[in-house]
């Protein structure tokens, strides 16, 4: 592929991506949400991350691996228990990243 048609391409693909999200926000903007759509709209930023962190601590080269004397799962389990007891996001990721170096040099 070209220089040219590349850069092309790149263009293309951000300029359908950005109007994608700006209809989005362009039909939503001045409308009120339903009740119930508004309701789920508060569930997408907890199940984003949620896939997230699954997937880093339980996806390995592309398969699904549940290795549970790894520290990650652990530490992750820890840092959930402290985001549960404390709801601060500053304990949360100092102590899970406590907990990770941690359990890193003891396993």
């Amino acid at each position: 592929m070209s220089t040219a048609a590349l850069i092309g391409l790149l263009v293309a693909v951000g300029l359908v991506t950005f109007l994608y999200r700006y209809a989005m926000i362009g039909l939503f903007a001045s409308r009120n949400l339903p009740g119930w759509l508004h309701a789920l709209c508060r569930h997408i930023a907890p199940a984003s991350f949620a896939a997230l962190t699954a997937s880093a601590l339980f996806v390995h080269g592309g398969e699904v691996a549940i290795d549970l004397a790894a520290p990650k799962p652990w530490a992750a389990l820890v840092a959930a228990l402290v985001a549960w007891r404390t709801r601060s996001v500053l304990a949360t990721i100092g102590t899970g990243m406590a907990a990770l170096y941690l359990l890193k040099f003891l396993l």
